[in-house]
């Protein structure tokens, strides 16, 4: 599989390579996984996710201002994600699982909520 760089991903969408840094920064899009010198690896699916945010409004072509800290991005970033998995057709309680299992603090918080 061939992985495209932050650059071609940003050319790709015709915006620039800091909007797209941007977005990631402000957790608008899903940070994709990297490699072992920590490049981000862009495959064709993440692209076309991206792409679709933008066709449907979702997050606009223009430079947002990324601020640390920032706990207002937090409905907005589980809207994202509730989307992302409706569209993988993935069950939250599956993917919720799934992280417990990845991450024991999660687990702990999860089994005393549910």
């Amino acid at each position: 599989m061939k992985y495209l760089t932050t650059l071609e991903v940003a050319r790709e969408l015709k915006i620039s390579k800091q909007t797209l840094l941007n977005w990631l920064y402000g957790r608008r899009v899903p940070e994709p996984p990297r490699n072992s010198k920590g490049y981000r690896l862009w495959s064709a699916s993440r692209v076309a996710l991206v792409k679709r945010m933008i066709d449907e409004g979702r997050i606009h072509k223009k430079t947002i201002v990324h601020e640390k800290g920032n706990r207002e991005m937090l409905p907005a970033y589980a809207r994202e994600v509730r989307q992302f998995l409706a569209d993988a057709g993935i069950a939250p309680e599956d993917f919720f699982r799934q992280l417990a299992r990845l991450d024991a603090r999660f687990g702990k918080a999860l089994r005393k909520r549910f």
